[in-house]
Parts: structure tokens; C-alpha cells; sequence
């Protein structure tokens, strides 16, 4: 694709403003006089927070936190104003008991759209929580860093408070996260609080299964929800027959998968997320936990009443800071280390993979390796004969996030690529001269994903990595003997999720990157500069997946890109793409992989407990399940080819499968081999 990328589309804008065209809105019983955007408490707490999904203006939940929040800062002598997402005009004359039920009366304010079913969300959830997002950010820069209400000047001497509740926590805490919030609006946050998030992350399964790390590694966890389900320990999986059980925990987090990471550092002590125990939403139970999620939070007893101490504390610190003349009695006040569940055990939990690659040595033998958030383990073998297998690298920080894995041309050499948060470390070996490390890439934040892409160049050889981080994807390039590792980052994409390498027909670099909501297209030429472009926009804001198919004969390229629930096919050539869907209907789809075999099209798509093989070859298609894992644990798979023999290799918790077919031969599967950690 060649073009500049288009400005988001508003389709859902357009469907709220014509229904609220027809809607006449009848206020009955108390209601409050509507209200410009509250003038500055320079001195005092400004309360500010975002509904839930399908909730009305001053719901259950925002009166709960402004009456507990409020309530607690007058106890202080501080004084506040009340501002809710979705009227931060005050144009709205909302009750003060909620009743009856007011909504938002422009389209350009957050709708907080209801969600039926959260494995499945409305495609314009994504669009709802971008709105409250936008409406948040341009709302707190003006206050803080701009003309401030009613153009009287900025906000100074201000203390912020913010509150989500379910889709407004996910919106508050992609809002975070957002380059374009001023650092101005930042330093005024007094406290963020956050119940029921969608996007909720718990910690890492060791750390939350042995109480550990907690101030270093999820400190911003509160509520009671334990972070795993340790009772899937008594679950099965037809490894052999008879069935032998294998012990697994798995992981509770947002029902959307989490934001990784969660929340942006410098906001450790005055920011806090709170997860009922057994919550559908933040815990993942869904569809279960329901009312949990309900009725959790308000209340005497509720979460966000338990939550007034720390929030009030945590903000009386931000007045004093923002008020040396003015200054309130704060006490003493310790955050809960949010250690909660049974007793710390006394062995770890069983290993998770979360990444598994196929590939061959310089001779042919067959390998796989498989990493987890503490090692990669190499698993080797000769046809017809038994499976050895080996540990790679291990990182005790257990903060393994991606890995890649490449045959040097000398005919010897074997490197493996392992992405952590900050970098990246190389691992190479030869036979008979042991396995070196080094780390090569550091200084970097989020990164998320690491591709290894080798290219001769004018007869010389040259290393490169690709790089994913939270502000975009980076190059990094090297030739041996030369002056040194160059990095440079291609484009800044905030926030991307995945992002696949591929050559365009002619030759021509491409580099696609994937947001929840975006696809883009990179494209350069050696010496030239980066183009971008858009190739596809998903409302739903899940995207997990992608993969670039192959050039086509005529000129023509694929891309594949998966949601939750969707496997999208992309298709240009010389104009702007058009979609189409491959799979639809699917529940928590979290990887998509496409390949030719024998000319036939066939695009692989796995789900917590299947993977599945959709093929099409000119007037025919067809669609097989080709293994199924009982525990609905699947966490990634890859697709190869031996000849008359094809392969899928699955991960499932601490495991391995191969699954094999050929033509007239139906799949097989078996467990390959198991990781130690």
C-alpha cells in the first residue's frame, strides 16, 4: 500500500448523533443546575471520573466514589468540585440521586457503550473507549496546561482525582498512556483509582503465586482477587492413556487481555486498581462473576469505600506539594501490599509458554523452541528418532517477553534473539564452543517483540533486528567487524500490540504494526526513508494477531489480521485495500498464522482450547480442528512443512505438541516435549 495514513473514521459519533436527534430527554424529580466546567479550587481536589459500560450519568458507582471521595476531603478541610466523562462541560442537568437515567447529548463525549458479552465485545467498543480517552486527555490539558475553565487561566494550585469504574477504567488507563497528556496535567494527579478494568494486570504468576515482588513488580494491584486459579490443579489433559494429571495454575486478568505495561511508572503512589475476587470482568470469569463485577465496588463495604483512605491520603500528599503555603493534615498511612489469597506456596508453579517457534539447524535438524517469562528451551531431533532438548538462556528477572532465532551464513553459527522490557539479549553458539550471551539492545521502554531479519547487502552481511516498544518499532543493524550496533526508531505508534516483516514484490522493505484498533504498512527502500500508511482499522480494539501472506503472482499482497472473535484478510494492489473475514465468531482467538502449501491458501487460527485450519484454493474451502487441549490453555503455536508432512507445534502451560498430517493421513498429536521453567 502506498499513502499517507487516514484520520480515524467516527462511525460511531455518527450513530449516537442520530439517535440522540430523536430522543427527547424529560427530567423528573431533583435535578441539578447545569453547570459550566467547575472553576479552579486552586487549593483544592477537583473529583473526576469515567461510568461503566451502559451506565448513566451519575450511576451507581460515580456517586458512590464522588460521596466517599468527597465526603473524605471535607473531613480534611479541603474543598472540591464534582466532573463526570461525558459532561465535563456541565451542559447536562443530571439528578443528584441518578434518577432517572440521563446520558451524554453529544456525540463527541464518551458514550460508555453497554457490553453484553465481554468475550465477544460490540465492535464499537473499541471507538467508546477512544472518545473517552480523547474527551479525557483534551479536557486535562486544558484545565492544566491551557486556558483552563472558562479561559481564566490554568488550574495551578489544583490536586486531581480520577476514578474509572469497568470501561471508564480502561479508559482512564489507556489515557495514562497517552504521549499527548501533558506533563503538566500528570503532575497535578493527586490519585487514580481504577475498579472492575477490563484491562487489569495481576502481576506475573510467580510473583502473585508466591507474594513476592510485590513493590517492584505489581504494586499498584489492590482488592482480594488472588491473581490465579489454583484449583485448575485438578484438571486433566490427554497426554497418554490412561489420562495422568498435570498440575496447572492459571493466570486471572482482564477479560480483554491486559495493558502491558499496565501503568506508566511514575505514577507508583497515587495510583491503585482494585479486582474483586471472582470479578468477571478484571479477573477474567466472565461468565461468571457477573455479579461480582455489579455489586462489588458501591456499598458501605464496597471496594471503592475501602479505597477512600488511600485515595484522600495519596491526594492531601499532591496538595501540599502543589500548596507549601497551604497545607492540610495528611497522617501517617501505610498502602496495603496487596498479598492476598491462600498462604504463599512452597513450590513453584508449573511454567507457562507463551511463544514457540519450529525451525531447523544449518544441517537440517529439526528444532523448536519454546520460551517462558524465565527461559527458552531448544528441543531438537532427527526423524525417527528420540527428543533432545536444552535451556537456551535463562533470565531470573522472569521478564522474558519475545524471542527470535536465526542460522548465521558461516555454516556453524546459531543465534537466538531474546526480548525483555528494556532490550534485547543475544545468544549464539557453534557446535563444541558452548552457548555465549550478551545483551546487545538496552535503554528501550515496553518492548514487547523482537524479529531477527538478516539481509546481504552489496556482498555484505548484514544483522537486523526489528524491534517493537511502547512508542514504535526500531531497527537495529550491525555488521561483524564493523563500528557497532545502529538503532533508530522507524515511526512513532503508540502503544502497538504485534508487528510482522515482510518484502513487498518488489523487493521493497515492509514492516506492519498492529494497535488494538490499527494496522499500518512501513515501507522503505536501502537509503531511502520510511513511508507509512494505513492498511485497516478494527473498531473493536482487540487486535492480537498478524501475519503478511505471500506476494501474490500478479503483484497482489494479504495481510491477516486477527481479533478475539475475527481472522481478517486484507487485499491490495495498487490501491487501497479491501477486507474481507477468513473466520468469524470466534471466542478469545489469540493468534492467527498464514501459509501456502502445494498452492493452497491456509490460514491456522488458535483459541484458548483449539487450533483450527481454514483452507481455499480457487472455488473450493474447507476447515478442520486439529487439536484440541482440554484446559483451554493454549498460549501460541507455529506452522511448518517437511515435505509430504505438515506440522503445527502448540504450547499448552509447561508443554509442547506436535501435531502431523499428510495428504490422505488425518492429524495426530502427541506432546513433544515438556519445559523445566
Amino acid at each position: 500500500m502506498r499513502g499517507n495514513a487516514q484520520s480515524r473514521g467516527r462511525i460511531l459519533r455518527f450513530c449516537l448523533a442520530a439517535m440522540l436527534s430523536s430522543l427527547t430527554f424529560v427530567v423528573f424529580g431533583p435535578a441539578s443546575p447545569a453547570q459550566a466546567d467547575p472553576g479552579c479550587l486552586n487549593g483544592g481536589a477537583y473529583v473526576l471520573f469515567a461510568r461503566g459500560s451502559g451506565e448513566h450519568l451519575n450511576d451507581h458507582r460515580a456517586r458512590a466514589f464522588r460521596d466517599q471521595v468527597m465526603g473524605a476531603l471535607a473531613q480534611k478541610n479541603m474543598s472540591s468540585a464534582w466532573g463526570e466523562l461525558g459532561n465535563v462541560e456541565g451542559d447536562v442537568s443530571v439528578p443528584s440521586n441518578g434518577s432517572p437515567a440521563i446520558f451524554p447529548n453529544d456525540p463527541n463525549e464518551y458514550p460508555a457503550i453497554a457490553v453484553d458479552n465481554w468475550r465477544a465485545p460490540p465492535i464499537f467498543y473499541g471507538e467508546s473507549v477512544e472518545i473517552g480517552m480523547e474527551e479525557l486527555v483534551a479536557h486535562l490539558n486544558d484545565r492544566y496546561a491551557g486556558n483552563g475553565p472558562g479561559n481564566q487561566g490554568a488550574c495551578h494550585n489544583e490536586t486531581l482525582i480520577l476514578g474509572g469504574y469497568s470501561q471508564g477504567a480502561d479508559v482512564v488507563g489507556w489515557a495514562l498512556r497517552r504521549h499527548d497528556l501533558s506533563q503538566a496535567a500528570k503532575d497535578h494527579i493527586g490519585y487514580v483509582a481504577l475498579y472492575g478494568d477490563p484491562k487489569f494486570e495481576p502481576g506475573s504468576l510467580y510473583n502473585r503465586f508466591f507474594h513476592a515482588n510485590f513493590d517492584r513488580d505489581w504494586w499498584w494491584v489492590r482488592g482480594d482477587d488472588w491473581g490465579y486459579r489454583p484449583w485448575a490443579a485438578a484438571m486433566y489433559v490427554p497426554v497418554f492413556t490412561p489420562f495422568v494429571p498435570v498440575p496447572t495454575i492459571v493466570p486471572d486478568s482482564g477479560i480483554l487481555s491486559p495493558r502491558t505495561p499496565y501503568v506508566p511508572s511514575e505514577f507508583k503512589g497515587r495510583f491503585g486498581s482494585w479486582c474483586a475476587l471472582f470479578d468477571a470482568i478484571c479477573a477474567g470469569w466472565f461468565p461468571f462473576g457477573q455479579d461480582v463485577h455489579s455489586n462489588a465496588y458501591q456499598g458501605g463495604g464496597g471496594w471503592i469505600a475501602q479505597s477512600v483512605g488511600e485515595v484522600v491520603w495519596a491526594a492531601g500528599n499532591k496538595h501540599n506539594q502543589l500548596n507549601p503555603n497551604n497545607q492540610v493534615y495528611v497522617g501517617s498511612f501505610t498502602p496495603p501490599n496487596a498479598q492476598t489469597g491462600p498462604p504463599a506456596a512452597t513450590t513453584p508453579p508449573p511454567p507457562v509458554i507463551t511463544d514457540v517457534k519450529r525451525t531447523t539447524d544449518h544441517t537440517g535438524v529439526r528444532q523448536v523452541y519454546a520460551a517462558t517469562n524465565t527461559a527458552v528451551t531448544e528441543a531438537w531431533w532427527h526423524p525417527g528418532q528420540g527428543v533432545q532438548k536444552k535451556e537456551i538462556i535463562h533470565i531470573a528477572q522472569g521478564n522474558i517477553v519475545g524471542f527470535d532465532k536465526v542460522n548465521e551464513p558461516d555454516g556453524t553459527t546459531q543465534s537466538l534473539y531474546t526480548a525483555v522490557p528494556d532490550g534485547v539479549w543475544e545468544t549464539w553458539w557453534r557446535p563444541n564452543e558452548g552457548i555465549h550471551h550478551n545483551k546487545i539492545i538496552t535503554g528501550l521502554s515496553g518492548v514487547r517483540q523482537v524479529i531477527a531479519d538478516p539481509v546481504v547487502e552489496n556482498g555484505q552481511y548484514t544483522h537486523r533486528l526489528y524491534i517493537l516498544a511502547q512508542d514504535g518499532p526500531y531497527e537495529a543493524w550491525w555488521r561483524d567487524g564493523g563500528d557497532g550496533i545502529h538503532i533508530s526508531r522507524l515511526d512513532i505508534v503508540n502503544d502497538p500490540v504485534t508487528m510482522d516483516k515482510a518484502k513487498g514484490p518488489d523487493g521493497t522493505e515492509q514492516l506492519y504494526v498492529a494497535t488494538p484498533t490499527y494496522v499500518y504498512e512501513l515501507w522503505w527502500r536501502p537509503g531511502e526513508s520510511v513511508h507509512h500508511g494505513e492498511i485497516i482499522h478494527i473498531s473493536q480494539g482487540d487486535i492480537r494477531g498478524l501475519d503478511k501472506g505471500d506476494n501474490l503472482s500478479d503483484g497482489g499482497q494479504l495481510l491477516y489480521t486477527g481479533t478475539s472473535t475475527t481472522a481478517w484478510q486484507s487485499y491490495w494492489l495498487g490501491s487501497a485495500p479491501s477486507h474481507g473475514t477468513i473466520a468469524q465468531g470466534q471466542t478469545n482467538a489469540i493468534q492467527i498464522e498464514k501459509d501456502v502449501y502445494n498452492g493452497v491458501h491456509e490460514l491456522y487460527l488458535a483459541t484458548g482450547d483449539h487450533v483450527q485450519e481454514y483452507w481455499w484454493n480457487g472455488p473450493n474451502s474447507g476447515t478442520s480442528e486439529l487439536i484440541r487441549i482440554s484446559q483451554n490453555n493454549i498460549t501460541a503455536f507455529d506452522k511448518s512443512n517437511d515435505g509430504a508432512d505438515q506440522q503445527v507445534y502448540t504450547a499448552s502451560g509447561d508443554l509442547v505438541y506436535e501435531t502431523w498430517w499428510r495428504a490422505g493421513v488425518s492429524p495426530t498429536s502427541s506432546v513433544l516435549f515438556k519445559v523445566a521453567r
